[in-house]
C-alpha cells in the first residue's frame, strides 16, 4: 500500500513537472521563432513592393483588349490571370499575412507563366505584334533582386521553426510555414 500511496502523489508531481517543463519551453522558444519571424516580414516589404511593379505589367497585358477580347479557351486563361492578381492585390491592400501573400504571388506567377505560354500558341493572336509585346514586357522582366533575401530569411525561420525545441511552440504561437516565393519556373 504505500507503493500506491507514493504513485498517488509521484505521478501529479511528475504531471506538473511536465506542464511547467512545456510553458518555460514554449515561452523561451518564442523569442527565437519573433526575432526569424520578423526578419522574414522585413525581406517581404521590398520584395511586395518588386512584385507590385512586375505585376502591373502583367495587369497591363491580361487587360490590353486585344489579349482580353480573345475567346475560347484562351479567355479562360486571361481570366484565371485576372482572378489571381486580384486577389493578390486584395491581400496586399487589407495586409493580408506574409504567408498568404507569398502563396499568392507564387499563384499570380503560375498564372503568368501560363498565360504567357498560351498567348505565344494562341492562333487568333499569331500576327498580333502589340499584343505580344504587352505579353513579352512580362516574360521579359527578371525575378526581383529581393527575391534572394527573402528566400534566406524564410529558410532560416524554417531552420528555426523546425527544431524539435521550436515544433511544440511554433504550433502553439501560430507561427505556421511560410511559403518560398516561387517564380524559378520562368
Amino acid at each position: 500500500m504505500p507503493v500506491l500511496r507514493w504513485l498517488r502523489i509521484f505521478v501529479p508531481l511528475l504531471l506538473v513537472a511536465v506542464l511547467v517543463a512545456a510553458v518555460v519551453l514554449v515561452f523561451s522558444s518564442r523569442s527565437d521563432l519573433k526575432d526569424a519571424r520578423g526578419r522574414v516580414d522585413e525581406a517581404w516589404v521590398p520584395l511586395q513592393g518588386d512584385l507590385g511593379s512586375r505585376y502591373d505589367v502583367l495587369h497591363d497585358a491580361f487587360t490590353y483588349d486585344p489579349i482580353n477580347s480573345v475567346s475560347g479557351p484562351f479567355h479562360s486563361i486571361v481570366q484565371q490571370t485576372a482572378n489571381s492578381y486580384q486577389h493578390w492585390r486584395d491581400l496586399v491592400t487589407h495586409d493580408g499575412s506574409v504567408a498568404a501573400e507569398v502563396q499568392a504571388a507564387n499563384d499570380l506567377e503560375a498564372a503568368g507563366r501560363r498565360l504567357v505560354y498560351a498567348a505565344h500558341h494562341a492562333p487568333r493572336l499569331k500576327g498580333n505584334q502589340p499584343a505580344l509585346d504587352k505579353i513579352d514586357a512580362y516574360a521579359s522582366q527578371s525575378v526581383p533582386s529581393s527575391a534572394g533575401k527573402f528566400e534566406i530569411q524564410v529558410a532560416h525561420f524554417e531552420k528555426v521553426r523546425s527544431r524539435p525545441v521550436n515544433q511544440l511552440a511554433a504550433r502553439v504561437l501560430g507561427y505556421d510555414a511560410i511559403p518560398d516565393y516561387d517564380a524559378t519556373s520562368r
